[in-house]
């Protein structure tokens, strides 16, 4: 059993609600955070050549499994209905994918793929690796689900774009968050 998995396994539903609920929070604000600054960079409704939630629905299931995934998904179904009032199951299904693509790309990368994907022993080939999966998943999930509900009209390159915003949205997460905490450690007394 990983690090990671025990210390999930030990905290209490109050904390876990916690982590859920500022998951979610942060994940709206990261939303809003990348209208402003990348709006004029979309490609089409929801498809963004740039997508830093991207790189927070990676993050928080990296270190926060399935309260991370809930967060996410909460998160993204409070965009989705301030985006789009009228569209009840298409809100909650494309929130429900935003959590579950990082959710099935942490069980590929480590179950499949053999890939230590906690943060404290993340090297460049490993964030390369992870990102790169988690970027194929989310975009082919959301696009085929688009493509099937008539919100997408080109699905080849809607995938591609998605995939290359959520990219590259994931690497500027992940590696502000590695150098973060690399300058944390220098600073920290030991």
């Amino acid at each position: 059993m990983s690090q990671e998995q025990t210390v999930n396994d030990t905290l209490s539903l109050e904390a876990k609600a916690l982590i859920v609920l500022l998951c979610a929070v942060f994940y709206v604000y990261a939303f809003q955070l990348n209208q402003y600054l990348f709006e004029h960079l979309s490609f089409s409704q929801g498809v963004n050549w740039i997508f830093i939630p991207s790189g927070l629905r990676l993050l928080f299931v990296l270190v926060f499994l399935e309260a991370g995934a809930v967060g996410v998904v909460a998160g993204s179904i409070f965009v989705n209905y301030t985006l789009s009032p009228d569209t009840n199951v298409s809100n909650l299904i494309s929130g429900f994918l935003s959590g579950a693509s990082p959710l099935v790309a942490h069980a590929i990368a480590t179950r499949l793929l053999g890939l230590d994907v906690s943060l404290s022993g993340f090297h460049a080939r490993q964030l390369l690796k992870v990102s790169i999966l988690f970027a194929v998943i989310s975009s082919v999930l959301h696009q085929c689900w688009y493509f099937l509900t008539g919100q997408t009209d080109n699905l080849i390159s809607s995938m591609a774009v998605m995939g290359l915003g959520d990219w590259l949205g994931t690497v500027l997460v992940l590696t502000a968050v590695t150098y973060t905490l690399k300058l944390v450690r220098r600073l920290l007394p030991k």
